[in-house]
């Protein structure tokens, strides 16, 4: 598995996470090219190799200019670039990111948003280079080392503002970060999207065999190096996708009608997974075992949930891990109706099973009184294509 660890020595933002994939070895012709697409004029941008103290690296020497851009606008831009979908889908995943942190920040809706810096061309352009690198890096997981933030206040088009910037603080919600002294704007809101991004396990140290190294560089002077490094590797752990816990109680005292409906209210509360099943307990008695698969931020939630709702004294809890392909969800039209669908893709991207709703299956065989199983196989007998759909 390709992964990428980000060391973000002094902070990290769109410029100086772009410096680092191209001093780890990203060709800037290829970012040449996709910026090419934007259908407006962009500033001048140019790599250079620069040194702070003992430290090289490059520095991104970016044109100062006066175009700025609607939500609505760069939206528009990344949907209609003919590049990969993972380079637009990433774009949009970090804008996104940015637009509810500032809508919540500023307590009004996402379509009622003016953004001030961040409307600037410079953020389309971060946005879709980091995206670029990623894909060209062919990375699947990424890290990340403690976020550095600064002190004191900063002045920006709001006016003087505390330091950090509240949106950088609200993306960075659930992250391990680290003030230093210096009043300075060390991480910004699009650096800090970055990471919600594509940083999933937020804890972890990876285990990996350094293959590039990056030095993203910025212009501060201080006493620290005002750099952003970036290793490229593989992992050398056994591939899996994301840490879960279980969370387990035995139980021979509870009435059995009601383990079901726990069942059930413990899974719209969050979890994942939801079993139970007989199992031998003390003195021959048979009892019950709930099972909750639950993902790290619902764990304290659904543990009050269980001790509230049923007879249990004590859980156990355990991580696991977790292997999951990758998905892609639409509906497809048939002889009998438009039916919802999920296909699942392994690492290569081949398409290995299908899933067809069962919802939909069971709706249409009722309507049209049909056998459920003779429907089913009927349906699956069907060219199954994917269509748009908002699920």
């Amino acid at each position: 598995m390709n992964i990428l660890y980000i060391d973000p020595v002094f902070g990290i933002s769109g410029d100086m996470m772009i410096s680092a994939l191209i001093d780890a070895g990203l060709p800037f012709e290829e970012l040449h090219k996709l910026l090419k697409n934007i259908p407006l004029p962009l500033p001048s941008i140019v790599p250079m190799k620069k040194r702070q103290g003992i430290i090289e690296g490059t520095y991104l020497k970016i044109e100062d200019s006066d175009t700025h851009l609607s939500i609505s606008k760069m939206e528009e831009i990344i949907k209609g670039l003919k590049v990969k979908e993972r380079i637009k889908k990433d774009a949009k995943g970090m804008l996104d990111i940015i637009l509810k942190a500032e809508s919540k920040i500023h307590g009004i809706k996402r379509n009622e948003l003016h953004l001030h810096e961040l409307s600037h061309i410079d953020t389309l352009i971060d946005l879709l280079c980091v995206a670029k690198g990623m894909d060209y890096f062919k990375i699947e997981k990424v890290y990340s080392g403690p976020i550095p933030l600064g002190r004191g206040t900063i002045k920006t088009s709001h006016g003087i503002i505390p330091n950090p910037p509240p949106a950088t603080l609200e993306i960075l919600s659930g992250y391990n970060v680290v003030f230093f002294e210096d009043a300075l704007e060390l991480t910004t809101p699009t650096g800090a999207a970055i990471v919600r991004y594509y940083v999933k396990d937020k804890n972890k140290r990876p285990v990996m065999k350094i293959e590039k190294t990056g030095y993203g560089l910025g212009t501060y002077k201080t006493d620290k190096p005002d750099t952003l490094r970036i290793f490229i590797g593989k992992d050398k752990e056994p591939q899996y996708d994301e840490e879960l816990w279980v969370l387990e109680a035995d139980m021979d005292d509870m009435e059995m009608e009601y383990i079901g409906a726990v069942a059930e209210r413990i899974r719209n509360e969050g979890a994942l997974d939801v079993l139970y099943f007989p199992v031998y307990m003390k003195k021959g008695r048979i009892g019950m075992r709930l099972s909750i698969t639950v993902a790290e931020e619902k764990v304290q939630h659904l543990l009050d949930t269980l001790f509230a709702e049923t007879t249990t004294f004590g859980i156990r809890m355990r991580k696991e891990l977790r292997n999951i392909l990758r998905r892609e969800e639409g509906v497809v039209k048939t002889s009998y109706g438009s039916v919802r669908i999920k296909n699942g893709y392994d690492r290569q991207g081949k398409l290995i099973k299908t899933h067809i709703e069962f919802e939909d299956v069971k709706r249409i065989a009722e309507a049209k009184k049909i056998p459920y199983r003779v429907l089913l196989e009927s349906i699956k007998s069907e060219p199954l294509e994917i269509e748009p759909y908002v699920f």
